[in-house]
């Protein structure tokens, strides 16, 4: 074969090389972008965004803010967290993002309010803050002015919150936690709610999820330890399953309220893995006797499980 030839052969297979190597690049790339994208929602649902970052009680658009939670400290607005550039966080980077669930500093350097819980989301890892980042970024772009807080003094105070995360603030990604206390304390922050807390709002730690009488927002929240008198302790694991899954307790009555939507944003997306793990840890805390007799919610307008 004359050799003009067989260079111009070889330039030809070298060139369809080249673009086959970049298509499956790029194919590889775009399954990449997928999966992340996918990953995202899916850690977006068990951390329960959408429940709090949406004020469907007022009809407010998905994401955009605004719904307000009412405690003795005053009542908080949960803000736009769409990628509008004006009124959401369209104009931060991935580190302005990891730096709030982390450490809970906004990008102007001002500090965030615990109710927030960016003290369960700083251990949340590299990989799944950056998969939660990118599903935040593709979603619609909602332009809904934050509302300020409503705060009496000291706690509207932002300054002193430099105190409070020197007390309470435990930061990063834990390498020792099994994968069912990583959901039950990073990523869906069962302690937020079912461990009761202290004068000035940090947890109770000999008390880790004994419920409250009363929480910060005046709701009665259970004790879910396993003590069989006062917690859950005579549960069997398709009883957590039930809970999880559809609400349904295992007197056949639904939870309603707060852990009525926990079950509709968060724990019924769960992977059936992740559920057991999740009961797995729930089983393994130490029990508690800590007696939260809540009232039906019909009588006295609401509670976390009835």
């Amino acid at each position: 074969m004359p050799i003009a030839l067989r260079t111009k052969l070889d330039g030809r297979a070298a060139l369809v090389t080249l673009v086959t190597w970049a298509a499956l690049m790029s194919a590889s790339a775009h399954a990449m972008a997928q999966d992340r994208l996918a990953r995202g929602q899916y850690i977006f649902n068990l951390a329960g965004c959408e429940g709090c970052h949406t004020d469907k009680k007022n009809k407010g658009p998905r994401l955009g803010g605004g719904r307000a939670f009412k405690t003795d400290y005053g009542t908080f607005y949960s803000p736009n967290i769409t990628p509008e550039r004006t009124t959401g966080i369209g104009d931060w980077s991935f580190k302005n993002f990891k730096r709030a669930l982390r450490e809970g500093i906004a990008p102007d350097g001002s500090h965030y309010f615990p109710a927030f819980p960016y003290t369960s989301y700083t251990h949340m890892t590299d990989e799944d803050l950056t998969a939660l980042w990118t599903y935040l970024q593709a979603q619609p772009a909602v332009t809904q002015t934050n509302s300020a807080h409503k705060l009496r003094a000291p706690f509207r105070w932002r300054w002193l919150m430099v105190f409070w995360n020197a007390l309470y603030l435990d930061p990063g990604p834990k390498a020792d936690w099994s994968r069912g206390r990583y959901i039950v304390e990073a990523l869906s922050h069962c302690q937020e709610c079912h461990t009761p807390r202290n004068m000035l709002g940090g947890y109770r730690r000999d008390m880790a999820f004994a419920g409250t009488k009363r929480n910060p927002e005046g709701i009665a929240i259970p004790n879910i330890t396993p003590d069989p008198q006062t917690g859950v302790g005579k549960w069997k694991a398709p009883d957590f399953d039930m809970l999880l899954t559809i609400g349904m307790l295992p007197d056949g009555d639904f939870v309603g309220g707060v852990m009525s939507e926990s079950v509709s944003h968060s724990t019924s997306k769960m992977t059936a893995q992740d559920r057991k793990s999740t009961i797995k840890h729930l089983q393994s805390l130490p029990p508690i006797h800590n007696p939260v007799k809540a009232p039906k919610a019909k009588e006295t307008g609401g509670n976390e499980w009835d």
